[in-house]
């Protein structure tokens, strides 16, 4: 009997135990179940608020930096457009604001109110050729120093398309205007001889300029190359130049080179003055290379007055096996960064690109804030020069 009443007593207590487990068991199911919906809960509170913050997004202005700051509305002004008048602590903590809150100035308010929007309009031709990076690269360094900026156009040498990035750059408030060259359609000439801001003509230099120019004499240039070749012993020179129309600068090389032919009693056979479509490219220098020395009336030399249409030239003579300058002489105009590395590297022309465009963008600088440069009036006209570059092609 006794046995029996102690696995009575061990059966009691296994039953409570294992019921002592089930509720253990089943109070931490409970738990799980709410720390869950507790989770989904968190979840879908904060994706709500996350969209709750979107659908409520606005830009943030100059008096939300003042209230995150804890500065007044005209204190955190003054910070931004007259840091001279705040202590520099205070700039550092409004400038610190403005990060942590992402504000960006508007820059239309504040042209209507200042009449200046900061920003330049450029013009250039094409930009395959690192000349007109390089130029572009020189106004922006310059403006950037003086907390101004660029805005960039291709005007593909086409007046109606320079005239139609004018009238944006117009519409767009800028200060200022710098374009390529002085060919111009009537309406686009009419523009800028309105436009209340100065205008600086690149890339050539001319009397007649609308406002201000510079760059150098194309002319000079074209003739300075020419009276080179033919010092060399060259009497047969053909001329590769890019389209005459719309562009100044191709008709002063051509007219250049043929006034120093005839200065030295050569004449130029009809078929040594060749035109190649714009913007001039590696395969159409080829091609008028091609085209030269295959007619009747070989060149003994070709002078490119591009620079790209001579590296084409160049690689044609390698593969058709026409020895530079032995069956040919070559030079180019621009002189790119690849020109003294080619198999025979060229003869050609060097132009100031990068100098050019900061000289442009220091003009406008001047005659925006009405100062003088380097100590004297703002020039209207200003020569950068060229530089003969003189190697194997020719």
């Amino acid at each position: 009997m006794a046995v029996m009443a102690v696995m009575a007593v061990m059966a009691v207590m296994a039953v409570m135990a294992v019921m002592a487990v089930m509720a253990v068991m089943a109070v931490m199911a409970v738990m799980a179940v709410m720390i869950c919906c507790f989770h989904q809960r968190a979840c879908q509170g904060s994706l709500s608020a996350l969209q709750h913050m979107k659908s409520s997004h606005r830009n943030v202005t100059l008096r939300d930096v003042a209230k995150a700051s804890g500065l007044s509305l005209i204190t955190v002004s003054r910070a931004l457009r007259q840091p001279e008048l705040v202590q520099p602590q205070t700039r550092e903590k409004v400038l610190r604001t403005i990060n942590e809150i992402g504000y960006l100035p508007n820059l239309t308010a504040r042209s209507l109110v200042s009449q200046r929007s900061g920003m330049v309009g450029v013009v250039v031709p094409i930009l395959a050729s690192s000349l007109f990076a390089d130029f572009a690269q020189g106004v922006a360094a310059q403006l950037r120093q003086h907390d101004r900026q660029m805005l960039l156009g291709v005007s593909n040498r086409s007046v109606e398309d320079e005239c139609e990035v004018i009238k944006t750059f117009m519409a767009r408030q800028a200060d200022a205007l710098i374009v390529t060259g002085f060919t111009h359609s009537d309406e686009c000439r009419e523009l800028l001889r309105r436009f209340d801001g100065p205008v600086v003509e690149t890339w050539n230099l001319r009397p007649d300029a609308i406002d201000m120019c510079v760059g150098y004499d194309n002319y000079k240039a074209s003739v300075a190359m020419t009276r080179y070749l033919l010092s060399r012993g060259y009497r047969r020179i053909a001329m590769v130049g890019g389209a005459f129309e719309n562009n100044d600068q191709a008709t002063d090389r051509r007219d250049g080179f043929l006034a120093a032919m005839a200065e030295a009693g050569v004449d130029v056979a009809p078929e040594h003055v060749v035109s190649v479509p714009n913007p001039t490219t590696i395969a159409s220098g080829r091609d008028a290379l091609l085209q030269l020395m295959r007619g009747s009336n070989k060149p003994d030399a070709i002078f490119f007055q591009a620079e790209i249409p001579a590296h084409g030239a160049m690689m044609a003579c390698l593969s058709q096996g026409y020895a530079v300058p032995g069956d040919v002489a070559l030079a180019g105009f621009g002189d790119l960064s690849l020109s003294e590395h080619l198999p025979v590297p060229l003869t050609t022309i060097r132009l100031r690109a990068h100098d050019i465009g900061s000289q442009a963008a220091s003009m406008v600088l001047a005659d925006l804030d009405g100062k003088k440069l380097n100590g004297q009036a703002t020039a209207r006209q200003c020569d950068m020069g060229f530089e003969i570059v003189e190697r194997q092609s020719a």
